[in-house]
């Protein structure tokens, strides 16, 4: 008897879910041209949902698939779509009452897609509260191009599917909530995060990678901390410039662990400079150079824009050196230009910065001179670029050659261990006829100070990181390094590098441990091994 009202009560609350009157999503402009939910799926409760393709009318019944989830779990998925730019949410009707409420505790995810490769990719976390009755709900998920979606969308591009999700009781043993990360540097973080509401009897462990991929059950902790009142721990040995995600879950017994938390993202600083250094611009400046379209050396620069961009090194060909084009008409006011190099740490030893500078014609290689007004300016600034003193200035009375000119300059008056360096120009306040372009290449700071056998000890100093790696290593210092070769471990040469920088991007190459081979300026070789995740 007992059996047959529970099959009865069941029977009688999936025909009141499945009673209520659910609007339909639309979209005007549809999802033929790739803005559909193409494949969705959460790998932790193995539902994968694939190659739907773009839906009639964009818009998919699927409540024939259940999805079997628990109350205060966070659960990881991933949409794959047709096209760039894609919005994602997810809703659950958690009422039963026929209306998807654009906010928590409906809202259950929001996320974004990402460029990975060839594929647009969304990866986001389902987070089902702690305080969800047990039962059967409708769920929705909906993709927009380039604008949130809304339950009952009617504009733009995009698709929605529904699906039935059926939620247990939440575990025993409940995840972390917020983590959040601070005190960023270049090397290290601060994460810190919001108590479970479970009992911790041991206390929490952390995940961390550069990859957006999350952790399973069986997941190798990064870390961990002991006791429930442990909330922060720091994050050490990091690279710099590199994208992180952490993850963190509670250990409320020896054998209990919770599901991880959702993750917090976090991207390190740039390094400063401690090592010789040259940057010859090929593919332009990194993020580690800064911008700045306002103020003039006697202040602090400001703003994101600059006038200075690649260009072939006195208009020879089309990359590898930085220019600012000079002019100024009725149309053109005056502009300030900056570009500002990454931090140096120059107190430990005696160094000379270096450059190729040259000056011509507007889109030509004939030579030209300064307007009456126009200045450009090699600055230096000891405070990390607060304040700044002029090391170089070129101006109308200038003989700039339109020809590869050297410049150095000793750096013994400046052993700065926060000094940035900066490229300062603006085209005045006079309308001259004058329309040139003033150009820089090969960007030097190095020791000159060097035997032998420091240098030989700088040589083997040479390191990669991180290691394994994921996408990107970085090499610790490139000045004495000619070309750079990967090479697998049949001894077959995967890619060549013969402009190295110090990070090499190696997102192509299959997991294992290949040498990484640099060819010395000085004729000797060094191999490092690397492992590639």
């Amino acid at each position: 008897m007992k059996k047959n009202l529970l099959v009865g009560a069941a029977a009688l609350f999936s025909s009141f879910l499945y009673s209520q009157t659910y609007c339909t999503p639309s979209f005007a402009s549809g999802c033929t041209y790739g803005d559909q939910i193409d494949s969705f799926q959460i790998p932790s409760v193995a539902f994968s949902h694939t190659d739907t393709v773009c839906s009639t009318g964009a818009y998919g019944d699927f409540t024939s698939q259940s999805i079997n989830l628990n109350a205060g779990v966070n659960y990881p998925f991933q949409i794959t779509h047709g096209f760039g730019d894609q919005i994602v949410k997810i809703w659950i009707d958690f009422d039963n009452n026929g209306t998807f409420t654009d906010a928590a505790p409906e809202l259950v995810a929001t996320a974004s897609s990402i460029l990975q490769g060839n594929d647009n990719i969304t990866y986001g976390n389902l987070s089902i509260p702690a305080t969800v009755t047990p039962g059967t709900y409708r769920m929705r998920v909906g993709d927009r191009y380039s604008t949130d979606p809304i339950p009952c969308n009617t504009d733009g591009y995009g698709e929605a599917h529904d699906y039935t999700v059926v939620v247990g009781a939440a575990p025993s043993c409940i995840a972390p909530t917020a983590p959040t990360v601070s005190a960023i540097t270049a090397s290290g973080a601060t994460l810190s995060w919001t108590a479970s509401s479970s009992a911790v009897g041991v206390g929490y462990e952390y995940y961390v990678s550069t990859s957006q991929t999350a952790p399973t059950n069986t997941t190798q902790a990064t870390g961990s901390v002991t006791g429930s009142a442990v909330l922060t721990t720091p994050l050490s040995n990091l690279a710099p410039v590199t994208n992180y995600y952490v993850w963190v879950r509670s250990v409320c017994t020896a054998t209990t662990k919770s599901s991880w938390s959702v993750p917090t993202t976090f991207k390190t600083l740039c390094a400063i400079e401690v090592q010789n250094y040259t940057f010859d611009f090929t593919g332009g400046v990194t993020e580690c150079w800064q911008r700045a379209d306002a103020g003039t050396p006697a202040g602090t620069p400001s703003g994101s824009d600059s006038n200075w961009y690649e260009d072939g090194f006195l208009n020879n060909g089309y990359e590898g050196a930085m220019k600012v084009n000079l002019y100024s008409n009725a149309w053109v006011g005056r502009f300030d230009s900056w570009l500002i190099t990454p931090a140096f740490n120059l107190s430990g030893g005696a160094y000379q910065v270096k450059f190729d500078y040259g000056l011509t014609q507007y889109n030509s290689t004939d030579p030209s001179s300064l307007g009456s007004d126009d200045l450009v300016q090699f600055v230096i600034s000891q405070d990390g670029g607060t304040t700044w003193n002029v090391l170089q200035t070129w101006d109308a009375s200038s003989a700039v050659s339109n020809t590869s000119t050297p410049y150095s300059f000793s750096l013994a008056n400046y052993p700065g261990a926060n000094t940035k360096f900066a490229f300062y120009a603006t085209n005045g306040d006079v309308v001259d006829q004058n329309d040139t372009e003033f150009f820089i290449d090969n960007f030097t700071v190095e020791n000159t100070t060097l035997s032998t056998s420091e240098t030989n000890k700088i040589k083997d100093k040479i390191q990669a990181y991180p290691n394994p790696f994921a996408d990107v290593l970085n090499i610790t210092d490139i000045s004495g390094v000619q070309t750079i070769s990967v090479v697998d471990v049949s001894g077959k040469i995967i890619k060549s590098f013969n402009k190295p920088e110090t990070r090499i991007y190696l997102a192509g190459l299959p997991s294992g441990m290949y040498m990484i081979v640099l060819q010395m300026k000085d004729g000797s070789k060094q191999t490092i091994k690397a492992i590639k995740k």
